[in-house]
C-alpha cells in the first residue's frame, strides 16, 4: 500500500483564507525541474559520490583506475574537467581502487578516500583537486569507507568503514587536517548490536555532522530472529544510528527502526544527513515485509538521533502503479527539509530483464510534524539503466535466484548546492546522447522551490496513486490514526467556508474526495 498525499486547491477569497489552514490553499503542485543531463566522465562510472564546495564547485568521484577517480565542474555541472586519479603511494596499499568518497571543507579544501582492502588512503588537495600531495594511510582490512569533515579549513576529518575480518564497524579521526589518524574506534556500544553483528554481519552507511560537531553514522544489522532467506542469507533488517558527541571519543548507538523478521532493508547502503535546523535524517531502501514492494524510507530525529519518527515511504509521491525503489540517499536542506534521491522502476520485479530505471529527487518538508509535504522531479531525462539491478553486492549472480547485473554497483548521492538547488550524480549505462553509452550522470535543479525554504507559500503535493485500504497504525506512530491529515481542521470548517464563498461571490467549487493514505510499518 502507498501513502496518500492530497493535491489541495486554493481559495481566492479573503474569507476562505481566514477559515482554512495554509496547507489547503495550493492549486498547482510546483515540480522540481532539472537541467540537461551532463557527464563527469565515461568510464569507472559505478558508485558516484558528489560534493559541492561553498563557492559552488562540484566534485564527483568513483572507484577505479587503481585509485579514486575524480572530476570537477566550475560551472554548476554544465562542463566537467577530468582530474588526475588520486592513487595511494603507501607500500601497504596492495589492492587499490576498491571504493571512493569525496568531501569538501568550508574553505574549499578537497578530501578524497580510496579503499585498498588492506587499508584506506585519505588524500587532501588545496588546489581544487589538481594535486593531492598529502596522503595518510589507515591500516585495517576494510570495506566501504565514508568521509566527513568539520572545521573552517577541514581541521577534523572522520573516516568510517566496515572491517572485513570481524564485521566490526570502525571510525578513525584526524585533528590535523588528515595528516594523521588516531586509533580506530568501535562505532557501537549496544550489546544487542554486537550480538547481531557477530551473528549475521552489518552494513555501514554514510557519515554526517551537525552544527555543534556531533557525528552521525547510520548502519544496519540482521535480526537474530530473521525469517527472510530469499537469497539464502539473512538480509539486514534493523536500522541504527551511532552518535559521537562533540569532543567525545566514544560512540552511542540508537535504534531507528527495529524492523520485522521478514523485512529486508539492504537495498543498498543506509544514508544520514542533517538539515540547517540540526534535524537528523536516516534513509534506507527495501521492503518492510516479504512480498511487499521495495520503498525508500525516510525517518527524522529532532533530539540528535535518540528518538525517531515512523518510517515514511518517500517514493509514494510518484504517480502511477507501485514499482520498485532502490539506492536511496539523503541530503539536508533548510530547517525541516530533507532531499532524497533514488532509482525507480515501474516494474513489479527489480530483477526482471528489459525494465527501465529513472532517477527521481524529492524535497520532503515537515516530516517531524506528522504532516509531511513532498515536491519532486526527475533528474534523469532518460532511462539510465535497462535491465535488472542486483542488490546483493559481491554475491550478485552467486546466491540462488539473484541477478548477475551489478553494473551500477551499490549507491549514488545527492547534495544541495549553496544556492539551495539539489544536484545529483548517478551511474548511467543507457545514455541516449549519441556518445559513450556509460558515464557518471549529473543533473541540477533549475526550477522549483529551493531546498533551503523551510515552508512553501502553499503546501503542494503531486497526484497520488490508486488508493489502498488503510490499516491501523502501530502504537507509538506519529499520527494516531496511521494516516496523514489533509488539513488541521475539522470537517465543518471547510464546509462553512464553502457555503460562505458560494453565497457571497457565487463561486462554484468542485469538492475533492480525500484519498486514503497508506500505513507506515
Amino acid at each position: 500500500m502507498r501513502r496518500r498525499l492530497l493535491c489541495l486547491t486554493a481559495l481566492g477569497a479573503a474569507a476562505s483564507a481566514a477559515l482554512l489552514s495554509p496547507p489547503s490553499q495550493a492549486a498547482v503542485a510546483p515540480k522540481l525541474v532539472f537541467g540537461p543531463n551532463t557527464y563527469a566522465y565515461t568510464t569507472s562510472y559505478g558508485e558516484p559520490s558528489i560534493a559541492i564546495a561553498p563557492a559552488g564547485t562540484v566534485y564527483a568521484s568513483t572507484p577505479g583506475e587503481s585509485g579514486a577517480v575524480l572530476a570537477r565542474s566550475d560551472d554548476k555541472g554544465a562542463t566537467w574537467t577530468k582530474l588526475p586519479t588520486a592513487v595511494s603511494t603507501a607500500t601497504q596499499a596492495a589492492l587499490k581502487g576498491g571504493d571512493s568518497d569525496v568531501v569538501v571543507a568550508r574553505d574549499g579544501t578537497v578530501y578524497a578516500a580510496d579503499l585498498n582492502v588492506d587499508g584506506i588512503t585519505v588524500f587532501r588537495s588545496t588546489d581544487k583537486g589538481a594535486h593531492f600531495p598529502q596522503q595518510a594511510f589507515i591500516n585495517s582490512t576494510s570495506d566501504r569507507e565514508w568521509l566527513a569533515v568539520t572545521g573552517p579549513h577541514g581541521e577534523t576529518v572522520y573516516v568510517v568503514w566496515h572491517e572485513i575480518a570481524t564485521g566490526t564497524m570502525l571510525a578513525a579521526v584526524s585533528h590535523d587536517s588528515g595528516k594523521t589518524f588516531g586509533v580506530p574506534e568501535v562505532l557501537y556500544s549496544n550489546a544487542g548490536t554486537a550480538a547481531e553483528s557477530a551473528h549475521d554481519g552489518t552494513a555501514i552507511g554514510g557519515v554526517s555532522t551537525d552544527s555543534h560537531g556531533r557525528v552521525f553514522v547510520s548502519y544496519a544489522t540482521s535480526r537474530l530472529t530473521t525469517t527472510d532467506t530469499t537469497y539464502g542469507t539473512p538480509p539486514v533488517n534493523t536500522i541504527h544510528l551511532s552518535v559521537r558527541e562533540p569532543e567525545g571519543s566514544t560512540w552511542h548507538d540508537y535504534l531507528v527502526n527495529a524492523g520485522a523478521d521478514d523485512a529486508n532493508y539492504g537495498n543498498f547502503w543506509m544514508s544520514s544527513a542533517v538539515d540547517r535546523g540540526d534535524t537528523v535524517y536516516a534513509v534506507y531502501s527495501g521492503y518492510a515485509h516479504k512480498g511487499q514492494p521495495m520503498h525508500v524510507w525516510l525517518q527524522a530525529s529532532t533530539d540528535h538521533g535518540r528518538t525517531w519518527t515512523t518510517p515514511y515511504a518517500v517514493d509514494d509521491v510518484l504517480p502511477g502503479a507501485a514499482g520498485q525503489d532502490l539506492f536511496g540517499w539523503v541530503a539536508g536542506g533548510g530547517k525541516g527539509v530533507a532531499v532524497v534521491s533514488w532509482y525507480h522502476t515501474s516494474a513489479s520485479n527489480k530483477d526482471a530483464n528489459g525494465i527501465d530505471w529513472t532517477v527521481p529527487v524529492a524535497q520532503v518538508r515537515g516530516l517531524t510534524t506528522g504532516h509531511p509535504s513532498v515536491v519532486w522531479g526527475l533528474a534523469s531525462d532518460h532511462s539510465v539503466h535497462h535491465g535488472p539491478i542486483c542488490t546483493l553486492g559481491t554475491f550478485c549472480g552467486v546466491l540462488p535466484g539473484s541477478s548477475t547485473d551489478r553494473s551500477l554497483l551499490d549507491f549514488f548521492k545527492v547534495a544541495v548546492a549553496p544556492d539551495g538547488m539539489p544536484a545529483v550524480t548517478w551511474s548511467d549505462n543507457n545514455r541516449i546522447d549519441g556518445q559513450a553509452k556509460t558515464g557518471v550522470g549529473y543533473a541540477r535543479q533549475v526550477a522549483g522551490p529551493s531546498a533551503f525554504l523551510s515552508t512553501l507559500p502553499s503546501v503542494v503535493v503531486t497526484p497520488p496513486r490508486t488508493p489502498a485500504a488503510p490499516v491501523p497504525a502501530k502504537p507509538g506512530s506519529t499520527t494516531g490514526s496511521g494516516q496523514l491529515a489533509s488539513t488541521g481542521l475539522g470537517a465543518g470548517v471547510p464546509l462553512a467556508a464553502l457555503v460562505l464563498i458560494t453565497t457571497a461571490v457565487g463561486v462554484r467549487r468542485r469538492s475533492r474526495r480525500e484519498l486514503d493514505e497508506r500505513r507506515v510499518p
